[in-house]
């Protein structure tokens, strides 16, 4: 990674650190009562969530998912010494299986999906990390996926208080292996998907059938929480079941 990479995703950590996460924390800190929580985090990347969630509960049980093989290594030595938090290496689609994956140069955006090289966003992204756009995916490889909704059925003594989805639009396809006859009853009070405003990716903008899929499951929006930078925010929708 270059040192302008480096200092672009610092400068992207401290405005989240200031203007996105005190209004996320908030939120959580008002709905999540229990002493003890538990959160599935799909799309892990440097535990950013993770420590958030540790510091809306230090009790907090997460199980994390990212498959990015460095990433994935670098999440396991980070929390070694924390037996509440566990590290999957898998991806999470709409099938058990392989994807492809896409390793992004920001690391951040490493994705299933296809890049958008039509996008005049990717065009203005590669300009701001000085590479052209077809430089942009620094790897590809293939890694196992697995449905959400065999791993609720693997663990369905536990109820989750937060299913928090980044993908970088594989969204859909996540929510797609969760819902579905097999299971009436999804043991997930909140689920918080990113949502973006581009076309960086071939399948980006599917926050309509998103919305749609949710709702028919049970699931409403409750709060949208604007990121400090870009056009994107974090859209919170709540088990109606659970109301």
């Amino acid at each position: 990674m270059s040192f302008r990479t480096k200092i672009i995703q610092q400068l992207i950590h401290i405005n989240e650190a200031i203007f996105f996460y005190p209004k996320l924390k908030k939120f959580y800190k008002e709905n999540l009562k229990s002493q003890e929580i538990n959160i599935l985090d799909i799309g892990a990347n440097k535990g950013q969530s993770i420590d958030f969630f540790l510091k809306v509960n230090f009790n907090a049980k997460i199980n994390a998912f990212e498959p990015n093989k460095k990433l994935f290594r670098y999440l396991e030595n980070k929390y070694k010494s924390k037996t509440n938090i566990t590290i999957h290496n898998f991806g999470v689609s709409k099938i058990k299986g392989e994807l492809e994956f896409h390793e992004n140069i920001l690391d951040e955006t490493s994705t299933f999906e296809e890049l958008n090289l039509d996008s005049k966003y990717l065009d203005k992204k590669a300009k701001v990390l000085g590479i052209s756009k077809e430089n942009i995916i620094v790897d590809s490889y293939k890694v196992n996926v697995i449905r959400l909704l065999d791993y609720l059925n693997e663990n369905s003594n536990i109820f989750f208080d937060v299913l928090k989805i980044d993908v970088e639009g594989h969204e859909l396809q996540c929510l797609e292996g969760l819902f579905s006859n097999e299971i009436k009853i999804i043991p997930i009070k909140y689920i918080q998907i990113e949502s973006h405003n581009d076309d960086m990716y071939i399948n980006n903008n599917q926050q309509e059938k998103i919305e749609e899929l949710l709702n028919t499951n049970g699931f409403k929006q409750i709060a949208v929480i604007k990121h400090g930078f870009g056009d994107f925010s974090e859209i919170i929708y709540q088990n109606k079941s659970q109301l």
